[in-house]
């Protein structure tokens, strides 16, 4: 181990690399469209935490012959809880207060993972669920890396005072972290190709980064005479990450190398000299920027989220670059009066050691009542929906395959759109839980995330002769209550194969995840030889149609051969709101609550009509359970049909208006199987 480590003095220019890190964050945030990868600027924060924290310890260890713990976690805890605690409480006062019920609830819940240090945790899971994407992201949702960096921060101290006093490990630490590093980078890799937004949360997937740090400060000593030309080279990396990469880059995996070794490059080349890079990033107005960066990181999320949140639509880039300058004043504010006066307190040990436990506390004391009073309003919403008693929608005008006529409750509900009129109330299912209003397979039933194949369930009535397998995506699982009544009404046992995110535009590709389920649902259909397939996907949104019409032309093609009769049904054009926002908008109306359909969209469900009447295949045509003719130009999309919200999120239908269409959905599809 190192004696000396110069890594430890205060450098001007680390501080200057905070002040670029924190500014592509906030500035990719703000939605400048040249730093679609800004986000890269909290794996800079990751290489530089890890290479001051090793540091730190290391001077230590070198100086008292051991790693005091408490003394480090205090210190640590001075540095990090005050301003997190104030920013927390600040986000759930103002969520509670500007915010409708359900997303100030999830913010204040979220809140509580983060003073636990576990929201990577909590949003990793959140993210893996492809119907939680459609949501409006939380306001403490950039916690995630704070609870990374805590975990770090409580385990690598341990297991180098442990490696300290182990003579053979001692001698080879810097390998030691190398090893762990290059152990944290396949997984990462891997995990990036398998399950990319866990993944991107995963502290396991992150280590590598805290590890390349932490390799610099063991190698401090070896680093003086790097040249300066390495600092230019890193900062090079870093912007050019920034403004390649994009929110479709898989990271971090491979490409999470570029910014890290760039971080690396900088601090390594400053180790024995300050200039090139180095004199660049110690300049004052850095400097300044980078003293408050943890401040302004706090900050600028929950200031540019809620805002958005409260107006109901996407802030132009200016407003959001005025936002920043407010949540910049922010940090200047909870820095001077909050943060440095604290970190320089002189504190006893023993009630420094009360840091951590007490502001959980306070957290806890703010969220709880917060909680328990929303809980409250939910419970009321709820009990009123319940006396709704949603009506079977039907009728006795069948449409024609390529054309439709929207049934008298939706025509209705487009009439009352144009007219402005009030949302009727109570409202079914109850919006406080509408997320939840959705089919569930049986745990296995279905393709997640990083999965090829599922198990082959069995559905319905599952002693039926007559077999009907269902092949599709996540518009498959909406109409799962609708099909299994059929099934159970008529005799069929149902098959599921399905993959969750997986649209017909993916279908195509066969080395990719989705065209791999693909091949594997294909196979297993011809082996099970179903009286009827029934395909249903998302193409109504598709940025792709041509690819999308691709993906449902092999299918029908595909299914043909391994089915008696092939079924496909229609898409119908998708909300362009989140419905939870719209219905609890304030001054919401039928009108402001309706979505228009697009041309593309109406274009699109014809075209695939089209291909299912040339292949001479069933066609369920939707649209007119959902959307009406507003006009010679205008096609509305109500989100509230009688007194039932028709939609779960902008792209799925609920599970409670699906069971209400469900004999105009044994009605079309008796017509079609007998045609």
């Amino acid at each position: 181990m190192e004696r000396q480590v110069p890594a430890l003095a205060h450098r001007d220019d680390l501080q200057g690399l905070r002040a670029v890190a924190v500014l592509l964050v906030v500035l990719d945030h703000a939605g400048l469209s040249f730093l679609g990868g800004g986000y890269v600027g909290v794996d800079v924060f990751f290489v530089l935490s890890g290479f001051l924290i090793t540091g730190v310890l290391l001077t230590q260890a070198a100086r008292d012959g051991r790693v005091r713990l408490l003394d480090f976690y205090v210190r640590r805890a001075r540095r990090i809880l005050p301003a997190a605690v104030l920013t927390l409480v600040v986000t759930d006062i103002v969520a509670h207060q500007l915010l409708n019920f359900v997303r100030a609830r999830e913010a204040v819940s979220d809140s509580v993972w983060a003073a636990f240090f576990a929201a990577n945790v909590h949003f990793a899971r959140v993210g893996s669920d492809y119907f939680a994407q459609a949501q409006p992201p939380s306001p403490v949702q950039h916690f995630w890396t704070l609870a990374v960096e805590e975990q770090f921060y409580l385990v690598w101290p341990v297991v180098l005072s442990l490696v300290i006093f182990t003579a053979v490990l001692r001698r080879r630490l810097l390998l030691v972290v190398l090893a762990a590093g290059a152990v944290s980078l396949a997984w990462s890799i891997h995990a990036t190709a398998a399950t990319p937004t866990s993944a991107y949360f995963s502290t396991a997937a992150r280590a590598w980064e805290l590890a390349l740090g932490a390799a610099l400060a063991i190698a401090a000593s070896r680093l003086r005479r790097v040249p300066s030309a390495a600092g230019w080279i890193g900062l090079a990396c870093i912007l050019t990450a920034a403004v390649a990469f994009s929110g479709a880059t898989r990271f971090p995996g491979y490409a999470a190398l570029l910014p890290t070794v760039g971080a690396a490059l900088v601090i390594a080349a400053g180790i024995g000299r300050q200039g090139g890079a180095g004199r660049l990033l110690a300049l004052a107005p850095l400097r300044y920027v980078g003293d408050r960066s943890y401040a302004l990181y706090l900050w600028h999320w929950p200031v540019l989220v809620i805002a958005a949140e409260y107006v109901g639509h996407d802030l132009s880039t200016g407003v959001r670059l005025g936002l920043l300058a407010g949540a910049f004043l922010l940090s200047i504010l909870s820095y001077a009066l909050v943060e440095n006066p604290i970190r320089h307190m002189r504190w006893r040990p023993q009630t420094g050691a009360l840091l951590w436990p007490a502001s959980a506390a306070v957290i806890l004391a703010v969220a709880m009542p917060i909680l328990g009073s929303l809980h409250g309003t939910a419970t009321r919403i709820a009990n009123a929906s319940a006396a709704v008693r949603p009506a079977a929608l039907v009728t006795s005008d069948i449409a024609a395959r390529t054309s439709w006529k929207p049934l008298p409750a939706v025509a209705a509900a487009v009439a009352a759109a144009k007219h402005n009129a009030a949302l009727p109330w109570p409202l079914t299912p109850p919006v406080g839980s509408l997320r939840g209003d959705f089919y569930v397979f049986p745990k296995g039933c279905v393709a997640r995330q990083g999965q090829t194949s599922s198990n082959v369930c069995r559905l319905g009535d599952t002693d039926a002769a007559k077999t009907l397998v269902v092949i599709g995506d996540s518009h498959a699982q909406m109409w799962m209550s609708t099909i299994l009544r059929l099934a159970n009404r008529d005799g069929w046992v149902v098959i599921p194969l399905v993959k969750i995110g997986c649209v017909p535009s993916s279908w195509t590709h066969k080395n990719w995840p989705c065209g791999i389920w693909y091949h594997w649902a294909t196979r297993r259909a011809k082996a099970i030889h179903p009286q009827v397939s029934l395909a249903i996907g998302s193409w109504a949104g598709s940025q792709t149609p041509s690819a999308a019409m691709k993906g449902v032309t092999g299918l029908i093609r595909d299914a043909k051969r391994v089915s008696a009769t092939t079924i496909v049904v229609g898409d119908s054009p998708h909300q362009h709101r989140n419905p939870v926002d719209c219905l609890l908008a304030s001054g919401a109306t039928m009108r402001t609550c309706a979505s228009k359909a697009t041309l593309a969209e109406l274009q699109t469900d014809v075209t695939v009509a089209g291909v299912a009447a040339r292949q001479k295949v069933g066609f369920v045509n939707v649209t007119g359970w959902f959307c009406g003719r507003a006009s010679a130009v205008a096609i509305l999309c109500p989100l509230v049909v009688n007194k039932t919200i028709s939609w779960v999120d902008q792209g799925h239908i609920s599970e409670t208006y699906g069971l209400e269409l469900a004999t105009a959905f044994r009605n079309a599809f008796r017509r079609e199987l007998f045609r």
